[in-house]
């Protein structure tokens, strides 16, 4: 269920980056959805309430989880909830009683008289005075002023510690500075992690010259792209003799069905999944964008290879092609501009290929229009 939701919040942060959509207002059994620019909740939920807008402000009872993702999100619940997922700018939670808290943003406040059991914070500036039996929080800056009952876990190079901190089990700090505690929290009770940035200049001679891992796995990764050639010339030969011998005419329409359907076919797919019936429309449809990004190097280095080798036998020109886009692939500077190239080449042809052909009529007899 976790997992879900996770996909759900992603999703919906896509969907709310494509595009400003009209104010609309779901329910669905006990559940509720809202999408708008100011979402202001007006009755209670005996469900999950999922909210989605600029500016968020959830005041009614919710009895199930709150998904809340915009820019400016408040949560003043005086009643139980069961989790609370907040992904905004701006994110703020005075709840009386929640399961798990797990918020992201620039500046994350769980205000004091927030009781939950777990706290999971992450931003830029976090600042807890709530109460919590455990919590986790990483930030550029972490302000604790709260009661934790059990473990917290900080990770932050700037942390402060309030009049009101107080930490009943173990505290793990991470960072390069360690902080100053406050008097009720037990130096003893504190492990202070310290991060080092190294310098590459200083390591050992032992550690220095070429990584044998990476080594080895572009090896692997260039055998891996041959034989994906091979076995894929040996079953779809003549289709991709057919790209090659019309790449050089138009190679540059199919790279610009490629940039459209690079950014239209995953968002087409996660509005599809927004729906019950276009579910599995929608998961086939990113199977498939996935599957066609990941050959997409492959697929693009045998239709080069036989351009540029066309009286080379198919399998060797396919199998050199490909192992010479996977190898310039190695290059840190050319690795993205190759990446996106060959994927918005290989989801141009499949694309512009699908389309539906008519087609050609017996002889003698009449087309439709006669």
């Amino acid at each position: 269920m976790n997992k879900l939701k996770t996909v759900l919040c992603f999703a919906l942060v896509c969907i709310l980056l494509a595009g400003t959509a009209s104010a609309a207002v779901t329910d669905s059994a006990d559940n509720r959805f809202d999408f708008a620019g100011n979402v202001i909740a007006d009755r209670n939920v005996t469900g999950d309430y999922v909210a989605i807008g600029q500016n968020i402000k959830l005041e009614a009872g919710v009895k199930g989880d709150i998904i809340a993702i915009g820019r400016a999100i408040t949560i003043t619940d005086q009643d139980a909830v069961q989790n609370i997922f907040a992904l905004g700018q701006y994110v703020t939670v005075r709840a009386k009683s929640a399961r798990n808290i797990y918020a992201t943003g620039a500046d994350v406040t769980v205000s004091d008289g927030t009781d939950v059991k777990g706290a999971y914070l992450c931003g830029v500036n976090i600042s807890f005075g709530g109460t919590a039996q455990d919590a986790y929080m990483a930030g550029a800056s972490v302000t604790e002023d709260g009661t934790i009952y059990g473990d917290l876990t900080i990770r932050s190079d700037h942390i402060t510690f309030g009049r009101n901190a107080t930490v009943g089990g173990h505290l793990t700090v991470i960072g390069t500075v360690k902080p100053q505690l406050p008097p009720n929290i037990d130096p003893a009770k504190m492990t202070f992690k310290r991060v080092m940035h190294p310098r590459n200049d200083n390591k050992p001679a032992g550690q220095q010259g070429v990584n044998r891992f990476k080594v080895i796995m572009a090896a692997v990764g260039v055998v891996t792209a041959v034989i994906l050639a091979l076995l894929m010339t040996l079953f779809r030969g003549g289709y991709f003799k057919a790209r090659a011998l019309e790449f050089r005419k138009r190679w540059w329409k199919d790279l610009l069905f490629g940039i459209i359907a690079f950014i239209v076919m995953p968002v087409a797919a996660l509005v599809c999944m927004l729906t019950i019936f276009a579910i599995p429309i929608g998961v086939i449809v990113l199977a498939i964008y996935a599957v066609l990004i990941y050959l997409a190097p492959v697929i693009t280095g045998m239709i080069l290879g036989r351009v540029v080798l066309p009286r080379m036998s198919r399998y060797l020109s396919a199998g050199l092609g490909a192992a010479v886009i996977e190898l310039l692939m190695l290059v840190p500077i050319l690795k993205l501009v190759i990446a996106l190239l060959c994927a918005f080449y290989t989801l141009g042809i499949t694309v512009v290929r699908m389309k539906p052909r008519r087609e050609n009529n017996p002889p003698g007899e009449l087309k439709p229009h006669e």
